[in-house]
């Protein structure tokens, strides 16, 4: 039983990489070879978006053609997902003997490394997880946040945090399974020696544990006489703006990196000094190394940075007066707080679990009877955390503190099989996201505190198309109980969905400046492909027209492939994600039905330079599918935002990491209000079934060369029951 729990708990932790499924275990040599091998998987697989902060799947982005804009920038941090089999250790600094520390003396920065040397088999060499911790508030409330970009963690809020003196604990949560850090400090303060080990859904922990070691280091930002640097990288055809900050404090050297355009900001380096060289890696996969030398022009740094075969010579200028970008944007919500958090997990009909907070108002403005309005939020595409954390942003954070600020119960979730959630994430479609949504409101209406007539949902992007669904389901018949009674929809997919993707390809060249005569054969090409999923055709029909894509999508870039090795690569992923359970479903998804049957007030917000969602298209056509329901609808564009409601120039989702402002402050306002005044009014009473208005849409992608149709997947999906055993499915959805 240890066996399998330690394979699964593997498995989910390691999401992002190359994991094998292994059988369970017979014996304890079978085990350590086993646990060794995920570990590697673990600690050498993460996808460059989880270490940017936003955990997508490749197979599951919603718009997998707007990464390939940012897939070159993170060459940086992850050029590519090849295993690295072995990381250096952690190295001690150079200047000398350690000061001694007060022994409870928790608060500051620790480095250190979890190693497998206690698993690995023999005749093979130990791997090692490089963990950089900043410890604030300690020891009476104590914050600790984790870096530990192989596990797909920058600046990840610690779980069950707990200091006790001279001992550590807390929990580190990724993709449905929890690992536990437990340490010991030394006497003089000045290091940690514990364990690191997986604990399964009781909390109990799952054999065998490793060991795990901490040293203190300094917080650059806490040394007076450190420096500050700019820099550009040439990396594969663009300029990457980086600035490095260094400095000696009394723990030896230290650093931290920004790289703003990938939302990577106060990033810990490894610093240690030989002679006039100074060594700063970048724990990441592989390792990234600056080696830098005093120029003879003054203020000045040159060197190298070196990561896997690629080697560029680098430049470092003195910035006078420089400071690293603050880890938290702006927007980012901060103590006191006018209402409670509350971890929650919401059990689902299938058997998974969904981790989740409920923040409670303290606000009772909108309370009746002691019971708050609530409302829950639905992240977009890829496996997203209950903030929908990206590149450095988490607008999930932002939106459920001014709601809770305003009276509003805010519910918001991991992403089944993400963070503290349980489930299979690469099985679902939209559809069975649908129902993790709905199974969060039905939760929702038997808390005490909350008001069960009263609940409503938010959705952004692909959540946008969850929540008009999620709607269309609890509204069945003319005497639902307590169905929703309102939505918010942000950036939402109104055209078949397949038009959608077409749609972003053309705004997406078009934004980078593209000209039309370079990128209409490769749009041309992506419609093509898009129709033959929505005809439902074969594999080796659609074969050809991939193949086609690919190669004007190269010719749009003006990049050859090297060999026929390398296009055979890239013919078999891009068939790999077309034909995905996920892409297959959403390609033939027509999100219309659900909106012409909603019988709810909706709010839907669009950006004016959003370029995955277009504002234009999507809102004249909303706007026209709600007159039939003669219900309350809301439509607002607002001039110069984009997919994530932020102040852009282009809309290109190379502008998100370096843009400060996480949501547009009057956008954010608009959206309290308009859930204010909805949840303070009763329920609107219910259309009659038989005089609900009803639309077929049948037919291809309006974007796309109509072919007859018959491919697309109807939203009037009927609801599941909670007596189905099996998940569910939806006509059209098969891979």
């Amino acid at each position: 039983m240890h066996d399998e729990r330690m394979m699964d708990a593997c498995r989910s932790l390691a999401a992002g990489g190359p994991v094998q499924h292994v059988r369970s275990c017979t014996s304890r040599k079978a085990l350590l070879s086993s646990m060794h091998f995920q570990l590697i998987q673990l600690l050498t697989g993460v996808s460059m978006s989880r270490l940017t902060s936003r955990r997508v799947s490749p197979s599951h982005d919603l718009y997998r053609v707007a990464l390939r804009c940012v897939v070159s920038v993170a060459f940086i941090i992850a050029p590519s997902l090849t295993a690295q089999t072995s990381l250096p250790a952690t190295s001690a600094p150079t200047t000398g003997a350690q000061p001694t520390i007060a022994p409870a003396d928790w608060n500051g920065g620790w480095i250190g490394v979890v190693t497998t040397a206690s698993v690995t088999p023999a005749g093979q060499t130990p791997i090692n997880l490089p963990v950089h911790l900043v410890i604030s508030g300690a020891p009476n409330t104590p914050t600790i946040e984790i870096t530990a970009a192989l596990a797909g963690a920058i600046a990840a809020p610690a779980r069950e945090a707990s200091l006790k003196d001279h001992t550590i604990g807390f929990l580190l949560s990724s993709s449905g399974r929890n690992a536990r850090f437990d340490g010991k400090l030394s006497d003089d303060g000045s290091t940690v020696t514990g364990s690191f080990g997986f604990t399964d859904e009781e909390g109990k922990s799952i054999p065998p544990t490793l060991p795990w070691t901490m040293r203190r280091v300094d917080l650059v930002s806490s040394v007076a006489s450190a420096k500050t640097y700019n820099m550009t990288l040439g990396a594969m055809g663009q300029k990457i703006a980086m600035t490095l900050a260094l400095g000696e404090g009394p723990h030896g050297w230290c650093g931290a990196i920004d790289i703003l355009a990938q939302g990577i900001r106060n990033f810990p380096l490894e610093v240690s000094k030989d002679g006039d060289t100074i060594v700063a890696v970048m724990q990441v996969a592989p390792p990234g190394s600056f080696r830098l030398k005093p120029s003879t022009q003054a203020g000045v740094l040159e060197g190298t940075y070196t990561q896997a075969s690629f080697t560029e010579p680098v430049l470092l200028t003195e910035v006078a007066g420089g400071r690293l970008a603050s880890a938290r944007r702006p927007q980012d919500p901060v103590p006191p707080f006018p209402y409670t958090d509350r971890e929650v997990m919401v059990t689902h009909m299938f058997g998974h679990k969904l981790s989740g907070t409920l923040s409670l108002p303290t606000n009772n403005t909108l309370a009746r009877d002691g019971k708050f309005p609530a409302i829950v939020l639905v992240s977009g595409s890829g496996p997203q955390d209950r903030d929908e954390s990206i590149l450095g942003h988490r607008p999930f954070a932002v939106i459920s503190d001014a709601l809770a600020r305003a009276g509003v119960a805010v519910l918001r979730y991991d992403d089944r099989g993400t963070g503290g959630s349980t489930g299979d994430f690469a099985a679902c479609t939209t559809a069975d996201f649908a129902t993790d949504a709905d199974m969060c409101t039905e939760w929702l209406k038997k808390q005490p505190e909350i008001d069960a007539a009263r609940i409503g949902m938010l959705g952004h992007s692909e959540g946008a198309m969850i929540a008009p669904l999620v709607a269309q389901w609890q509204n069945v018949g003319d005497v639902p109980i307590n169905p929703l009674a309102f939505v918010v929809l942000l950036a939402p997919p109104i055209e078949p969905c397949g038009s959608v993707l077409n749609r972003q390809t053309q705004l997406l060249y078009d934004a980078s400046g593209t000209k039309r005569e370079v990128s209409d054969p490769a749009v041309l090409a992506h419609g093509q492909v898009m129709r033959a999923v929505m005809d439902k055709a074969s594999a080796q029909e659609l074969r050809p027209l991939v193949e086609d894509l690919v190669r004007a999508q190269l010719a749009a870039a003006g990049q050859v492939a090297a060999n026929d090795a390398d296009l055979k690569t890239m013919f078999d992923g891009a068939m790999e994600q077309l034909t995905s359970k996920w892409m297959t479903f959403f390609i033939r998804f027509d999100p219309r039905s659900a909106i012409v049957a909603n019988e709810v007030p909706m709010l839907a917000m669009f950006g004016s330079k959003d370029v995955q969602v277009e504002a234009a298209s999507n809102q004249s056509l909303l706007v026209a599918l709600t007159i039939p329901s003669k219900r309350p609808a809301t439509v607002r564009v607002y001039e110069g935002l984009n997919h994530l409601f932020q102040p852009a120039t282009t809309g290109l989702p190379n502008e998100y990491g370096s843009i400060e402002t996480t949501f547009d402050p009057k956008a954010l306002a608009d959206l309290v209000a308009w859930v204010v005044v909805e949840a303070g009014r009763a329920p609107m009473p219910q259309i009659p079934e038989a005089s609900r208005p009803t639309i077929n849409f049948g037919g291809a992608p309006a974007a796309a060369p109509a072919s007859g149709g018959g491919g697309l997947v109807p939203s009037s999906t009927p609801r599941p029951s909670p007596a189905e055993a099996a998940p569910l499915t939806v006509p059209g959805a098969t891979s």
